[in-house]
This record gives C-alpha cells, structure tokens and sequence, in this order.
C-alpha cells in the first residue's frame, strides 16, 4: 500500500442533485462536501475543545487555537473532555440536518457517540499507537450497516497535520477481514485493522486539506486510516470530531444510542467488543 494520496472531489455541487449526488456515492463510497457546515458553529465546538484541554491543565491559560500545543493526546483523560465539547449541539444544529438530509435524501439520525480528536505534532517520532490503522465502521459498528460516517476538522488540516485517508471504490468489495495490529492500540487493548493483503494495488488512497466547515461523509464499508500529524515549522495541532449518521427510519443499535464516554466503559458491549475480542452482548 503506498503513502501517495489522490485528492477528494468536492461534491458540494451535487448536493441539489439526487440522482449525480447518489450515482457518485454509490461509485466512489464518499461525498466530500466542501464549506457545507456552519463555520460559527465549527468554531465553537473547537473553541470548547481548547477550553477543555486548558481546564484539565494540558495547555496554559490563555492559549489560543493559533497558538495551541499539547504534550501528549494520551496524557489527557479523553472521558473528562467530552463534558466541554457540546458536539451534538452541532451536529443537530437545524443547518446541519438539511445538509445530511440532503445526502441521505430522507431524514436521519445522528449517533449519541462521537469521537474527538486532539493530535499534537509527533514529527520525527514513529506513528502514534493510538492512530487507526486502515480498517471499516462496518466492522466495529452494527447491526445495521447503512449508516455513514461524518468527519470533519475543526482547525484547518495540511497533508502534514494529517487528517483521514479514504480508498476510493473500496466499499464496493463489502467487508473484509481485520486482524489485530499490535502497534495499534486503543483502551489499552491492540486495534483489529485490514491486513495489507486484503488491500488492493488498485485502490487508490484520497486525502485532502480541508478547512473548518468542511465534511466527509464516507460508507460503512470504506477502508480509511488515520494520517499522522508530523508537521513542523509550525508544527501544528489536529483537532477533528467524528460521528455516524444514519436513515431516521433505520434500527438503532446499542453505538448510536449510547454517547462514546458510556460506551467505552463496556468491553462487551459496541466498538470495544471488536477491539478487545470479547463477545459482542450488543451493536
């Protein structure tokens, strides 16, 4: 697998067009939709991400989100900072809901669960352990798999900041098997990903810099992977938030109904089922 990345198409052209917006889903498994969130809105919650880090004493009084740098992500007690970012006030904001009902074409659901993400600079050193290797929702997330999953950045990002990377098409080849990857980890436990031979030359990686207000929405089944952040001169921060959305009419599962500070206490429950092997009581 290589580390060459093509570039996202912007769909916000699409997005007043059903049949070219679900033509381009169906082929390419993402709608990258560019300046589509309300950037008021994106600043806020990164605004809270800042206060959280300073208030659990990572970053100084008065530092900015220009000025921001933390020491480590896994020195931050992750379950604390999920009491500052009011995440959902964003991602139910009214102007956000028309643009996932314009992407589904129905109305939707958003997930209880987000994740956030607050990566420093870890330029010179190897890839952070808690990274995701290349890997599918699908596979962690259930019973249903029509949901898709929302990334968005909350400081701008660069091809050196880092960000998530999407094989184009992948989706079409339905799920695949994950195997533990032992320096990948998460909760203290190795994360499953996709082995590099069920990984095809042909399935081109997609990364692009992307602004605040700016969303990939991307298939259950779309192989992605995190891209480190290994800026210098500035070295810069990563901040990111992502969460699932899912058709209003769909069944919900024990991951979109359970907010992720709950649902990462249970090892037998959800997503922490699938990274620690043990059987699933609930999706």
């Amino acid at each position: 697998m290589t580390d060459t990345f093509g570039d996202y198409v912007d769909c916000t052209p699409l997005l007043d067009d059903r049949v070219a917006l679900d033509r381009f889903y169906d082929e390419h498994g993402y709608v990258y939709l560019r300046g589509a969130l309300d950037r008021e809105l994106v600043r806020t919650a990164a605004e809270q991400m800042l206060e959280g880090l300073i208030a659990l004493g990572h970053a100084a009084p008065g530092t900015t989100l220009d000025t921001l740098t933390i020491d480590s992500f896994e020195a931050v007690d992750e379950v604390a900072m999920h009491d500052y970012v009011k995440y959902d006030d964003l991602w139910n904001h009214p102007s956000t809901l028309k643009v996932w009902e314009k992407v589904f074409g129905e109305p939707v659901f958003v997930f209880k669960s987000t994740t956030i993400r607050y990566y420093p600079s870890a330029a010179g050193s190897a890839d952070p352990s808690f990274l995701t290797p290349l890997h599918q929702d699908g596979f962690y997330i259930g019973p249903n798999k029509d949901f898709r999953t929302a990334w968005m950045p909350l400081l701008p990002t660069s091809r050196g900041i880092g960000g998530v990377a999407v094989a184009d098409g992948s989706h079409k080849k339905g799920p695949r098997e994950h195997v533990v990857t032992e320096n990948f980890r998460r909760f203290g436990h190795a994360v499953r990903g996709i082995p590099a031979e069920e990984f095809g030359a042909d399935e081109q990686l997609l990364f692009s810099p992307m602004e605040p207000g700016d969303v990939i929405l991307f298939h259950a089944f779309m192989c992605h992977k995190s891209i480190p952040n290994v800026s210098v001169d500035p070295a810069g921060m990563r901040m990111s938030m992502d969460t699932r959305v899912q058709p209003a009419s769909s069944h919900r599962g024990f991951n979109s109904l359970t907010p992720w500070p709950e649902s990462a206490k249970d090892a037998s429950k959800g997503i922490l089922s699938k990274i620690t092997g043990t059987p699933a009581t609930a999706e």
